[in-house]
C-alpha cells in the first residue's frame, strides 16, 4: 500500500497494525451480568464543539446517575480525521479510546487492525442489546434506527455491522422560491427537467449560472447510485466508476456546463449558496444543492426571498436517492469486557429520543431514530418551518425527515475515501477543460477518468 492516508506512510501504518497489542482478538459477547460495584471508565474521542460538548455532559450526567461505576471520559479532538490520525498513532501501543466519532473509511483501517467491535452480536444481545430486559433505561430498537442511516455500519463487504449512526445529515436542493413563483417555474424532480428549467431561467436572466453544488463528490456518487452505474465495491475490484454510464453522464454534464447551467463549489472557489444568497451580485444562482445541515446558509440575510426546500433531481423513472453524511460512533476491543459494556450501554444512551433531540437541536443535524422526531420539544421545532432566516433549518429538515426511506451509502474500504476524491476531482476537470470539444469528448473524457482509476489504485496500493 502506497499511502492510507494524510500524513501516514504505508510504513508506519503497517507497523502499527502488526504489533497491535494483543494480536488479533475474539468479537466482543456481552459478559452475563454488569458489574455495578467495580469502577470502570469509558473513553470517548470526539470532535463536538461547545455547543454539542453541554448536551453530552447533560447525557452523561444522565448516565451515570443510572451506572454511578462508570465514569465517561470526553475528550475533543480537532477534526474528525485528527481523532483518525491519533487513534493509527496509538494503535501499536494500545492507547486508543473505548469509543470514538468516526466516519466509514475511518473505520475500514481500524477493522484492518482487528480493534474494532462488531456490532451484530451485542445490538441482538437479550439483556443488554436494543430493547435489552437489563438495560437501565428504555432502550430503543433496531427498527427506530433509519434504516438508511444504520446500514452505513455495514458497508465493508462481510456482512457485519462496525458503526452506529449517531448525527446524519443529507442533501437538498434550496431555491429562490420568490423567483420560481414570479416566473412560473416548476421546481425539478428529475436532471431532465433541471436542464430545462435552467434553460429557461437562462432566458430570463442571461447572465445568471442557474445551479449551484456544493460537493463534486457527492455528485458523483449520487449520480451513480441514482442511474444505477458501478462506483465501487468493498471487495474484489474495488474502483467501478470507470464505466460507460459514468463517462456518459459527464459528457451531459459537460455540455449543461458549458451552456452556463450549473457551477460546483471547487469551480466557483467558495461554497455556492452565495451565488443564491447574495443579491448583489452580477452572476447569480437561483438554485443549489447543499447539505441540509447547512440549511441556515441557504437564505438572504435581510429576506429579499423567500427560499424553498426540495428533493434533488433523480434519473427519470428512478427511485430519488439521496446521500448520507456525518459522524458515527465506532466501538474498540478491549481487554476489560466491563468497559466495552459499559460503553455499548453508553452508545445505546446516546440514540434514545430525548437525547437524540437535543443534539440535533444543537447541531442542526438529523436525529437518527425516529422516535426523537416525536419529541414535543423537536415537533415544536419542526413547526417553525419556513422560508426565511429563523425557519430554514426545520424547513430542510422537514424535507429531509420526508425522503428518510431515500438514504444510501456507498461500500467502504482502505482506499474508499480515496475514490471519493479522485471523482469529486473528475467534475472539476473535466468541467473546467475548454479543449473538450463534441469531436473529442468521448476519448478526453475516458482518459479523464482512466488516470482517475490509477490515482486510486496507486494510493490504495
Amino acid at each position: 500500500m502506497k499511502k492510507l492516508f494524510g500524513l501516514f506512510s504505508v510504513a508506519a501504518a503497517t507497523l502499527a497494525l502488526a504489533s497491535c497489542t494483543g494480536g488479533a482478538k475474539p468479537n466482543f459477547v456481552c459478559p452475563e451480568e454488569f458489574d455495578s460495584e467495580t469502577p470502570v471508565k469509558v473513553t470517548f474521542w470526539n470532535t463536538m464543539g461547545d455547543n454539542l460538548q453541554s448536551v453530552l455532559s447533560e447525557a452523561i450526567e444522565e448516565f451515570t446517575a443510572l451506572y454511578p461505576n462508570v465514569t465517561i471520559e470526553s475528550t475533543q479532538i480537532g477534526g474528525y480525521d485528527d481523532v483518525r490520525d491519533q487513534i493509527v498513532t496509538n494503535m501499536g501501543t494500545g492507547d486508543y479510546p473505548s469509543m470514538a466519532y468516526c466516519y466509514a473509511d475511518h473505520v475500514a483501517i481500524y477493522n484492518e487492525a482487528e480493534i474494532t467491535v462488531s456490532l451484530d452480536d451485542v445490538m441482538s444481545d437479550s439483556k443488554f442489546g436494543f430493547g435489552g430486559s437489563e438495560l437501565k433505561f428504555e432502550g430503543v430498537s433496531k427498527d427506530d434506527i433509519v434504516s438508511g442511516f444504520l446500514s452505513e455500519g455495514s458497508e465493508f463487504g462481510d456482512g457485519l455491522t462496525y458503526t452506529l449512526p449517531f448525527l446524519k445529515s443529507t442533501e437538498a436542493l434550496f431555491y429562490n422560491k420568490t423567483f420560481f413563483d414570479a416566473n412560473g417555474l416548476t421546481v425539478p424532480t428529475t436532471w431532465e427537467e433541471m436542464w430545462e428549467v435552467c434553460a429557461k431561467i437562462k432566458e430570463i436572466d442571461p447572465k445568471s449560472t442557474p445551479l449551484g453544488y456544493d460537493s463534486e463528490s457527492n455528485l458523483f456518487i449520487t449520480l451513480a447510485e441514482t442511474y444505477g452505474y458501478d462506483y465501487t465495491s468493498a471487495s474484489g475490484d474495488y474502483f467501478l466508476f470507470n464505466n460507460e454510464g459514468m463517462r456518459g453522464l459527464m459528457k451531459t454534464f459537460k455540455e449543461k456546463y458549458d451552456l452556463g447551467y450549473f457551477t460546483t463549489q471547487n469551480i466557483y472557489n467558495s461554497y455556492t449558496n452565495t451565488l443564491m444568497t447574495d443579491t448583489s451580485l452580477e452572476t447569480r444562482a437561483y438554485m443549489c444543492i447543499g447539505s441540509t445541515a447547512g440549511a441556515t446558509y441557504q437564505v438572504n440575510s435581510s429576506g429579499a426571498f423567500e427560499t424553498g426546500v426540495a428533493a434533488i433531481p433523480h434519473a427519470e423513472g428512478k427511485e430519488l436517492k439521496t446521500i448520507s453524511q456525518g459522524p458515527s460512533l465506532v466501538l474498540f476491543k478491549k481487554d476489560n469486557a466491563q468497559e466495552v459494556l459499559a460503553t455499548w450501554l453508553f452508545c445505546q444512551y446516546l440514540l434514545t429520543p430525548t437525547v437524540q433531540a437535543r443534539f440535533a437541536l444543537a447541531s442542526g443535524y438529523l436525529p437518527v431514530t425516529n422516535s426523537a422526531t416525536e419529541i414535543k420539544e423537536y415537533q415544536d421545532f419542526l413547526n417553525q418551518a419556513a422560508g426565511n432566516k429563523t425557519g430554514i433549518a426545520a424547513l430542510a429538515t422537514k424535507q429531509a425527515l420526508a425522503q428518510r426511506e431515500n438514504y444510501f451509502s456507498s461500500a467502504v474500504f482502505i482506499g474508499s475515501s480515496e475514490a471519493r476524491d479522485q471523482v469529486g476531482n473528475l467534475i472539476v476537470q473535466i468541467m473546467s477543460d475548454k479543449t473538450i470539444t463534441t469531436a473529442n469528448a468521448d476519448t478526453k473524457i475516458k482518459e479523464y477518468f482512466d488516470k482517475a482509476i490509477r490515482e486510486c489504485e496507486y494510493m490504495a496500493g
